[in-house]
């Protein structure tokens, strides 16, 4: 049944103004196909709860050791503390005893009843404009989820907003679409072997997916903006033609930057942002020239 349809969530945003048009409830989904290697939300490649320690909050009390069955702790204060993530079952025994919330979990689970809930209950603020955004992770690897949600949207009049890569099944993306506004579509780069080397997938389905969304519904495309990655003018270019040949006419330029560092750090992974740099004023505005000259409005949208 519908009802029992069920999502890990990664965050709930309300009042948010940036994930499309007016006052939205923004919903950000686990589980991601792709592995963009600038992404800044790392805890959303997986469809799993995962455990984030963060070291500043810890007081070395040794109550999330003794607490776990795994024995994948050690936080003793002569050396350093330490989880062994491939031991770890994510039972989270340790959270709940953590007094100090320096072990916490990234991911809670929602029913499609309870997101309503939380959707409906901002609904007046939303007025003709606004709505919900759902995203990610990629929201295609929930998409029965994202579907009965924004299904049950439409019968109340709120507004959906679908923030995709465009990599997932096309018939489910098809169905999702019937009940969608607006689509906001993360082209990250045209080159298919550049595109693989920097996100771990082929823009060969990412493509095809391009065809129905703007065939069928109302398409913004949203540039990640990464130095050394995609922000060459060929990229550039290349985008602006394909935006144009799909009948898109606004281009979200999103900047990187590095708010995501500490995620990788809570993960006991190494933050990739080392290896890129982000781009000067003179840069960017040269990339909108680019588009511009195309026609297309391109403006600065979310930092991502």
């Amino acid at each position: 049944m519908a009802e029992s349809l069920s999502a890990l969530v990664s965050e709930i945003t309300n009042f948010s103004t940036r994930d499309g048009p007016g006052i939205r409830t923004s919903v950000f989904l686990k589980g991601c196909p792709l592995r963009c290697k600038w992404c800044s939300n790392p805890e959303t490649f997986e469809k799993k709860q995962m455990l984030f320690y963060m070291a500043n909050r810890c007081r070395r009390c040794g109550a999330c050791e003794a607490a776990c069955p795994q024995k994948a702790i050690s936080s003793h204060y002569t050396s350093p503390f330490r989880i062994n993530r491939k031991l770890c079952d994510r039972c989270m025994l340790c959270v709940d005893v953590c007094l100090y919330n320096a072990l916490q979990i990234s991911g809670e689970w929602y029913t499609t009843d309870q997101l309503m809930k939380v959707i409906e209950r901002d609904k007046c603020f939303y007025g003709k404009d606004g709505g919900v955004t759902i995203s990610g992770g990629e929201p295609l690897m929930n998409g029965q989820f994202v579907l009965e949600i924004f299904r049950r949207c439409k019968e109340q009049g709120i507004g959906t907003v679908l923030d995709t890569t465009g990599y997932g099944d096309s018939g489910l993306l098809q169905e999702i679409l019937a009940y969608t506004d607006l689509v906001l579509l993360d082209i990250k780069q045209m080159d298919p072997d550049l595109h693989k080397k920097w996100t771990g997938v082929s823009n060969e389905l990412i493509h095809k997916n391009a065809e129905l969304i703007t065939s069928t519904v109302e398409t913004r495309i949203s540039l990640p903006l990464v130095a050394g990655v995609n922000a060459d003018p060929e990229n550039i270019h290349a985008t602006a033609k394909f935006a144009v040949a799909h009948g898109v006419k606004h281009i979200d330029i999103n900047p990187l930057h590095t708010l995501g560092a500490g995620k990788y750090h809570y993960l006991g992974k190494r933050s990739p942002y080392g290896r890129f740099r982000t781009l000067e004023k003179p840069e960017l505005d040269e990339v909108a020239e680019i588009f511009h000259s195309y026609g297309l409005q391109a403006e600065f949208g979310r930092m991502m």
